[in-house]
């Protein structure tokens, strides 16, 4: 019986797959005897090529087969041996003919990968075993090859360190789909012998100097702002610059403070503040003092300790950005005088809900005493700009300073120049990988290297595989454990003793896998050996990991679980149980709505998506609680294409299950993302549905959250006059208990009622009245300190001060909403305030400070993650200002864009809108022009048929189109008015 060694493994290799063209023409007519010893001929012919380059033939079947360069042992130039060896095979030395005169041709296909490796065993005897799509790409590419040829792919390709004469092939079907590029072998690749030269990571900063003293002088200023950002890609040299810069600090005299960004906590919210303030040495129980209030104190202990009771969590008005503000608060009130260089490596890695402390406190009166400096990947670029007054992306080194470093690096005192300038081209100006290939060549100048290759991961698997097997397994299990690892932990999780733990840890640090161990943890001194190491592992293994290491931290921690949940579900998932993994989510998904920490709810709710699949119709239940969680979050992001995937199914479950209350708020939440994306009458069936049902089960929250959603379809789609007459009678339902109840609303309802009535009065022109229930919505919201209640109010009331022409009260009525919705991280409603605030400061005169308000909300990409209406509103605020400086082409340009909005959702209320604004500005700029009379009588008519009211300026008030400006002070607006 065959049985699999313990010892399978996973490696980048190239996998070569050879086959005699004609073989059974060739032996046809032969005697058996004869056939035979034929094949035997070029059997050995294969073999030895195979065998010379280093490599290993699994499998044989008389005229062809797979061998494999790169495994067992070690070889970091597995593709150039791989070329090598093909080429002999097809070019035979001897050309001798078949049995029947005719001359015998090989063809072949090379391709590199991961790929699984094992040697199983048949009655005592080995054999090795290759599988993955790498060797049937291969097998592919030997196929398409003609008589004689080699095709290698472009991924083998890219593994060659050596020049390689090649000729492109082009992409037939069968590649084409597998996105492979394939090339043939046009001449004989010169055989090179690598070594390897692993040594510990001890080298000087090279270059930066320019970078270096830009942070020395930022952080010797000190006072508010001191806080820079390095950026680029891995490898660049972030934390050498980094380190630098730290060591400068500790000569000051500063206390350092670090977090390092780890992919297990990306989506635990406040992560990093909570550690940060924990290494400050404040308690929980010690969060009262410090500058915080009772409220705040207790806002902060339910995030930091938070309870697994439901109405543990913070208030709902309170924001992500209001917890994070208050985590900064008690930072700086716990810091005191002494100065702090707070470093955070791989902010691309930091939960959001931390990105948002280390940003207010860099920027809301930030200590005098902090330095703050982060390191980054490029994605996290507007992230880093939003925190750090300096900003330097670390481009490539340059020629000479590479040249520098190879010498600090190279491990022999003597170094040989062409190799060096051989072992620069490949690396490209990026100082971790010219420090990779150098540990991978041989220091004697035998290796040349031409091209940067795919990643650096197969060197490290190579190296990996010249640690001893003991040490090469902890490396493996240490990738699982997360960025930074507890040394106890991952001897519990292997079962190993400490003293043998340890001297493993010492051989990976010589070996310049890990940092030399801190206290009581280590880490890898790279992300990408750490992604490189974990590829290594089979599945088996790597099930066997996750689990014990799920087991291992349960044991620890017991039932004191939070802020674990997403590691646990991790290795929960690694362990291959789903539902396990499953209810962590949840648990992390309900911590972070504790924190109302939208962007970790996000993350969170893609893993749980995936899971949810995977364990198919028992998981379904789960899956619509997940998205009836995150809806609302999910379209305050802007996630509506997300939530279009995911809330009709909802629907369709809990319909199905028999579940009503489910179905009833998947349609609310349903008919708010139709309406936001502009599908009025889809928005209204939804709604009208839910409300029968809402209804039927005497849910007052549901009827009013169908309610409010119906009369918004109805204004917009221009049925002004029934949604008025809805929102009355709704807002007459709101009395006693109702009057002062959330009902769940992001809102007060009374306010929210009010605020819409208000909204809703500009279309029918009752603009007086609009004004009355807007300050009878601000009242509310004032008293009852609600700060999302104020911004509609607001938001409404000066809509309405604009058309009564009291421009510029309107301009301060929306600055304050504006702020407000900054302050509170209200992004949704952002583009719409703009819009309007726009519009109000142009007519008060002030159209170039309207425009920066509009370029920079553009600039954000706010316009992105929000409904069509709001996106309306911001083009007409952006056009009239740009017009009325003179830029009439954009502005028409701009206009029409909102006029195209307004139709595609077909809006009466938005067209009537912007059709007066486009025919009043025509009659200025092109007195007499036909399209004036042509967008008034299209007006007229819809107002006729929908029963609104066309706004209209009185001639007094109506600004004069200033000329047009010249280029050089045309679209820019950098001066308010």
């Amino acid at each position: 019986m065959e049985k699999a060694s313990a010892s399978s493994e996973r490696r980048i290799i190239t996998v070569l797959a050879a086959d005699m063209v004609g073989s059974t023409r060739h032996i046809a007519a032969c005697d058996p005897d004869e056939a035979q010893a034929f094949l035997d001929v070029w059997f050995e012919h294969v073999s030895e090529a195979v065998e010379r380059a280093g490599g290993l033939l699994v499998h044989y079947e008389g005229d062809g087969g797979i061998a494999v360069f790169g495994w067992p042992g070690a070889l970091e130039d597995h593709a150039d041996r791989a070329c090598q060896a093909a080429w002999t095979i097809a070019h035979p030395a001897v050309a001798a003919p078949g049995p029947n005169g005719d001359p015998v041709f090989f063809r072949v296909g090379l391709h590199s990968g991961l790929v699984g490796l094992r040697e199983i065993h048949r009655h005592d005897r080995p054999r090795f075993d290759v599988s993955g799509a790498v060797v049937h790409v291969a097998a592919k590419l030997q196929q398409r090859a003609g008589s004689g040829q080699v095709l290698i792919s472009g991924e083998a390709l890219n593994l060659c360190r050596h020049p390689v004469e090649v000729v492109r092939e082009t992409r037939e079907e069968a590649l084409g789909e597998l996105g492979v590029d394939a090339y043939r072998l046009a001449a004989r690749p010169e055989r090179r012998d690598p070594g390897s030269v692993p040594f510990r990571y001890r080298w000087p900063m090279v270059g930066r100097d320019g970078e270096l003293a830009a942070l020395r002088e930022l952080f010797s200023a000190g006072g508010a702002r001191a806080s820079a950002a390095l950026i680029g890609e891995a490898g660049i040299g972030k934390t050498r610059l980094a380190a630098a810069a730290v060591n400068e600090e500790l000569a000051a005299g500063s206390r350092i403070l670090t977090f390092q960004g780890d992919g297990q906590r990306s989506t635990t919210p406040f992560a990093a503040a909570r550690e940060l303030i924990e290494r400050l040495g404040a308690e929980p129980g010690d969060l009262a003092r410090g500058g915080l209030d009772e409220e705040e104190a207790a806002v902060l202990e339910a995030v930091v300790a938070p309870a697994r009771r439901e109405d543990a969590r913070p208030p709902a008005r309170w924001t992500p950005l209001q917890v994070a503000r208050i985590f900064a608060k008690a930072f700086a009130a716990r810091m005191g005088g002494d100065p702090i260089l707070l470093l955070i490596e791989d902010l691309h890695l930091v939960d959001a809900e931390s990105r948002q402390f280390l940003k207010l406190l860099a920027t809301e009166t930030p200590p005098p005493a902090l330095r703050l400096l982060v390191t980054g990947r490029p994605e996290a670029w507007n992230d880093a700009g939003e925190i750090a007054s300096l900003v330097l992306r670390l481009e490539p080194l340059g020629r000479m300073e590479m040249k520098a470093l190879g010498r600090c690096l190279w491990p022999t005192p003597t170094v040989s120049e062409s190799l060096l300038e051989q072992v620069l081209d490949r690396a490209e100006g990026v100082p971790f990988v010219l420090e990779e290939l150098v540990r991978s060549v041989d220091a004697e100048g035998a290796d040349a290297f031409r091209r940067l290759p795919q990643g650096v991961e197969s060197a490290i698997h190579a190296r990996l595989q010249r640690v001893s097997p003991r040490a090469r397994g902890l490396a493996e299990a240490l990738s699982l454990l997360g960025e930074e690892i507890e040394i106890d932990l991952a001897r519990e999780v292997l079962g190993a003793d400490r003293d043998a733990l340890l001297d493993d840890l010492a051989e990976l640090e010589r070996f310049a896998f890990l940092h030399p161990a801190t206290g009581q943890t280590t880490r890898f001194r790279h992300q990408i050996i750490a992604e490189s190491c974990a590829n290594t592992i089979s599945r088996s293994r790597r099930r066997d990991l996750h689990q014990a290491a799920l087991d291992t931290i349960l044991a620890r921690v017991g039932p004191a679980l939070a802020g674990r949940y997403e590691g646990l579900s991790l290795h929960a998932e690694g362990a291959g149980d789903d539902r396990a993994a499953l209810d962590y989510l949840w648990e992390a998904g309900l911590e972070a709505r504790r924190s109302v920490a939208g962007g970790s709810l996000n993350l969170i709710f893609d893993r749980a998506v995936r899971v949810t699949t995977r364990i198919g119709a028992d998981a379904e239940n789960r899956f619509v609680d997940f998205v009836l969680m995150v809806c609302a979050s999910m379209l305050q992001l802007g996630e509506f294409r997300k939530m279009n995937t995911h809330l009709p199914r909802a629907v369709q479950v809990a319909h199905a299950r028999g579940r009503p209350d489910q179905v009833c708020v998947a349609l609310s939440q349903l008919g708010m993302l139709c309406w936001f994306e502009g599908r009025y009458q889809e928005g209204l069936d939804a709604t009208t549905r839910g409300l029968e049902m809402a209804r039927a089960m005497e849910a007052p929250a549901l009827i009013f959250a169908h309610e409010v959603m119906a009369t918004n379809i109805l204004h917009d789609m221009g049925r002004v006059d029934e949604a008025i007459a809805r929102l009355k009678r709704l807002d007459e339902m709101l009395v006693g208990d109702l009057a002062t109840a959330r009902l769940g609303a992001p809102a007060l309802p009374r306010a929210t009622t009010h605020a819409f009535l208000s909204w809703f009065m500009n279309a029918v022109g009752r603009y007086a009245e609009g004004v009355d229930h807007a300050e009878r919505a601000l009242e509310i919201a004032v008293t009852a300190q609600d700060a999302y209640s104020e911004v509609l109010a607001r938001s409404s009331l000066g809509r309405n001060l604009v058309n009564l022409g009291r421009d510029a009260e309107a301009a301060e009525c929306l600055h304050r909403a504006l702020d407000l919705a900054e302050l509170n991280g209200y992004d949704a409603i952002k583009a719409n305030l703009t819009g309007a605030l726009a519009t109000a400061l142009t007519r008060a005169g002030r159209p170039h400070l309207a425009i920066q308000r509009v370029q920079a909300c553009l600039a954000k990409n706010l316009h992105q993650r929000t409904g069509q209406l709001e996106v309306y509103y911001l083009h007409v605020g952006y056009a009239e200002a740009l017009v009325r400086t003179g830029e009439v082409e954009r502005g028409l340009v701009a206009l029409e864009q909102a006029l195209a909005i307004a139709r595609a959702v077909d809006s009466p209320c938005l067209v009537v809108d912007g059709l007066g604004l486009r025919s009043r500005l025509l009659a200025e700029l092109r007195p007499g022009s036909d399209l004036v009379e042509v967008d008034l009588e299209e007006q007229r008519e819809i107002c006729a048929r929908a029963g609104l009211v066309a706004w209209k300026p009185s001639p007094a008030r109506a600004p004069a189109v200033r000329p047009s400006a010249s280029p050089a002070s045309g679209a820019s607006g950098a001066s308010p008015a």
